[in-house]
Order: structure tokens, then sequence, then C-alpha cells
């Protein structure tokens, strides 16, 4: 399958024919003349969930009928336009994937693939705004970027067996299963897949490799600061779905055997509507944003029949096994805290002092553990003592205010990593198992009004592996980042071309 040029210049269209149909993409030469990458974008994988779909399982998309334009990115998955990223507008209509070939298109080039799932806490972001060109490149290998449903529209939950809950990760699996039957058009090798995420999309990667329905969509796994046993990976989806209905004159009867008249509500109301709602339910969550999310993965029955921390200490399970069968790679930044930093605006209304300024040690003690120890075990003295035994100081405001941040994020990323990882590596199928630490420090990732902060921030990792390019003429990257980018890039390829890296433990600092 040749590809033909559109165009003489440097950035070409392409036209290549598919089992789906034609198709016309970008031919693109890279920076420094590394190569030659063809992007083809906004390719849809599944039907618009739109009308009495809102809210349920995909459709699959299947073949279109006359040429596509696979040039530019279309708009994103609906969400909240509150946030500090622009895209080209939002829709219900966003089921779409975009794919990045290295080198040439050809069927016979049968290439290992890597399939990025984005974070954003399953309320924001989409796979556009990630340009794997240079990791394409890098790595000589096919990847393919994907949107999923966020907020209400992926993750609204009820009692009624329709909408049971996880139709953004139900999204993911069928972006998957149409990888599966149509990379080779592209080049790629459908028995050699690894999926990749950061954040919600760690969590998800973690998630979709404990469903045992999913063996053969995709055979290694990295998760990056996000992981499946994290308490905030599952949501009170139920909970949230209840409180933006109220605000948009939706209201729930619980005493009701099903709940058609609800969702049959939701399904009239105006999307932006739906988002309007959300953002004010978010703003009343107060303290609690840094222990749970309004909506996300639920435990359904059926996608998810029970919590990752029970499927990880049961090594009989179909689950366990599917899970120890697939190469891992899963790591941390060092600052994860720095979300908790990021809900700033929001908490300075709930607490008693200046986070910016740090935190005072007597309200760490008598006021955040117990919260924390509340929301998460059951109110335990004796976890509230062990905490404080680790995390409570004597000294100033700021040393407290790293050490608010470290308790969260052991809590919240490194443990739950680290469990995984253990977990993971205790396997006799001979799959492989490594963990990476990120040091390195970005100032385009740290938080803004916390002077006191240190770490590499949450997500810092991302900005190296895919925006290095777009922020190195404008951002103080550390000296010799740029063969810290190489590293990283080649180490996560050669991990999805071979299972091996080049060592087990990786520590990225310079």
């Amino acid at each position: 399958m040749a590809a033909s040029s559109k165009a003489a210049s440097e950035i070409k269209e392409v036209e290549i024919q598919t089992r789906l149909g034609s198709i016309i993409g970008l031919r693109h030469s890279s920076d420094m003349n590394r190569g030659t990458v063809y992007q083809f974008l906004d390719i849809p994988y599944g039907k618009a969930p739109v009308g009495h779909f809102r809210f349920q399982k995909p459709q699959s998309y299947g073949a279109w009928s006359e040429t596509l334009n696979a040039t530019a990115l279309g708009p994103v998955c609906m969400q909240s336009p509150n946030q500090p990223y622009t895209y080209p507008g939002f829709t219900e209509d966003c089921l779409k994937l975009n794919i990045y070939v290295p080198n040439n298109v050809s069927p016979n080039s049968n290439k290992s693939v890597m399939v990025w799932i984005h974070g954003g806490g399953f309320s924001f972001g989409s796979g556009g705004f990630y340009d794997a060109s240079m990791l394409s490149i890098v790595g000589d290998v096919i990847i393919v970027t994907i949107n999923y449903r966020l907020g209400i529209f992926g993750f609204l939950a009820t009692r009624n067996n329709k909408v049971k809950g996880n139709a953004g990760l139900w999204d993911q699996i069928m972006a998957l299963d149409w990888v599966r039957y149509n990379i080779k058009d592209y080049g790629g090798n459908p028995r050699d897949v690894t999926i990749f995420g950061e954040s919600a999309g760690g969590m998800s990667v973690l998630i979709q490799s404990l469903i045992p329905s999913n063996r053969g969509l995709f055979h290694r796994i990295i998760a990056q600061s996000g992981t499946a046993n994290s308490f905030l990976t599952f949501s009170n989806a139920t909970l949230a779905s209840i409180e933006v209905a109220k605000s948009v004159g939706c209201l729930y009867n619980s005493d009701s055997s099903d709940d058609f008249d609800f969702i049959g509500c939701l399904h009239a109301v105006d999307a932006n509507d739906l988002v309007k709602a959300t953002d004010l339910v978010n703003l009343r969550m107060g303290l609690d944003v840094i222990v749970k999310i309004p909506f996300g993965p639920i435990v359904d029955g059926e996608l998810i029949r029970r919590h990752p921390l029970t499927v990880l200490n049961d090594r009989t399970s179909s689950e366990f096994n599917f899970f120890q069968s697939l190469d891992m790679l899963a790591g941390t930044c060092t600052g994860e805290g720095s979300l908790v930093v990021g809900f700033l605006p929001m908490l300075n209304n709930v607490l008693s002092f200046n986070l910016s300024e740090g935190v005072p040690p007597q309200e760490m003690k008598d006021f955040l553990i117990p919260f924390f120890t509340q929301a998460l075990f059951r109110d335990n003295a004796n976890i509230a003592n062990v905490i404080c035994s680790k995390y409570c100081l004597q000294s100033n405001v700021e040393d407290q205010g790293r050490q608010l941040l470290n308790m969260w994020s052991d809590a919240a990323f490194q443990a739950p990593a680290r469990l995984s990882l253990d977990c993971h590596s205790s396997s006799i199928q001979s799959s492989a198992t490594y963990q990476y630490v990120f040091f390195d420090e970005l100032s385009y990732a740290v938080p803004k009004g916390t002077p006191w902060y240190k770490g590499s921030a949450h997500a810092t990792d991302v900005f190296y592996i895919f925006f290095y390019e777009q922020l190195q003429s404008s951002n103080n990257f550390t000296e010799g980042a740029d063969i810290l980018v190489e590293q990283m890039r080649s180490y996560w390829t050669n991990f999805a071309k071979t299972g091996y890296v080049l060592c087990k433990v990786l520590y990225f600092t310079l």
C-alpha cells in the first residue's frame, strides 16, 4: 500500500487505502532531520454517543463511505472549559483516535504499537493534546492516542442495569479493539501492543490489565503516576451523578426500583448544562477534593467485578493471572503532591491557614491527619498516630507543608505503585517488571503560589516524553535534559518492542 503525495512542501498530504475505506493524512519531516512521521488524526472508532446512547456503552463506528480527511484534530470530549489548556471545541461526538507512523506507511512493516491513554482525573484532557511524532520516530514504533468520554458522560452510574457506569473504560476497550483489527493497515503489529498512560491514564492502564476479557488486546503495560489500587482511582460516581442531576432539574427517586425516568431526564439535558452543573458540584467538594474524585471508575460487577486491592490479594483469580502475564513498567515522580497544591484556590476557602505559606504543625496534627484518616482509614486512631509519627513536625510551616504533600503522595501514588509492582514481580510467567522514579524538576510543571514546594511535579515525565521540543525554547530544562529525553524515549519504546529496558530500577535525574 503506497502513500501518494498530494502537495509539494515539508508537510504533505498522503492518501492510503484501508479495510475501512480511503483516508488522507499528513506526512511531516521531523525536527533536526530525525526522520519522517505520518499523522492520521481524528479517526472515528465509535459512533456519536448522543441522545439515547448518552451514558451507554459505545457502538462501533465501522467503515466510512467517502474518503476520510484525517489531517486535523477535531473537538474533544465534553469537559469544563475552566482549565489552563485550550482545545478546538467540545463535543459528545468525540470517540476518535490519532495514529503516528514513523518513516513509511506499509501493511508489511509489522511495527510495534503503543496506545496512549491520557490523564486528567477522568474529567479533563484528550488524546490529541499529545503530539507523539518524536516518540514515534525515535523509537520506530507506531503510536495511537485515544479519546474517551469524561466526567458524567463517561462515568455516570445508577442502579439501572443499562447504565452501570464505566462507559469511559468501555470506550478505551473499543479503541483497543479497533487497533487490533485495523492497525495492520498502517503498518502495525496487532500482536505487539503496549498500552501506556499517566495519572488517570495510568490508572486506566492498570484497570484494563485486571480485566481478563482484554487478553489479546495488549501485551505490555506502562503506568505513569497512577495505579488501579490507589484511593484516587475509584469514585463516588453514583452520588456525583445524583448531585449533578439535581442541579439540572432531574430528581433521583431513591424508592424507585429502576432509574429509567431519571436517565431519560438526563438524556434531554443540553451537554453544556451538564458540564456547568458538574463544575458547581466540584466547587462544593471542599477538602474532599484531595481524597476522592466525583466521576471515575466504579466496581460495577460487570466490567470490574472486584476492587483491585481484592484482586491483587487473590493470586488464584483470572484477573491476577492476566495481570501477571503482561510485561510491566511503572513509576512515579518525586513530587506527586503538586496535585494538592493545584487545588489551592479551592482549599484556601476551607482551611483556617494560608496553604501558600505552608502548613502549621498544629493544624497538621489536629485537623489534616484526622481528616485524612477519617476519609481513608475509618477514623482509626492507631493509624492516625502512626501517620503523625512519620509526617508531623515541630519545625516551620514550609517543612510541614512539604511533609503534608509527602504524606498524600505516598498514600495516593508511591505506596500503590510499589504494591502493584511487588504483586506483579512475583510472577512465574516469565513476564518482566520494571520500576522508575523521576527526579528531574521542570519549572513549567511546578505549581504556582507555593514557593516552598520541592520535587518533580506530577506529570513532569510526560513533558519530557511528549513536549520537549515544543517547550525547549521557553522553559528552563536542566542541563543535559536532551540526553534524559533521549534516554526516556528509548527506554519506553525499547520496552514496548522487546519487554526489556537497560536496567531493573530506573532513576531519571541528572
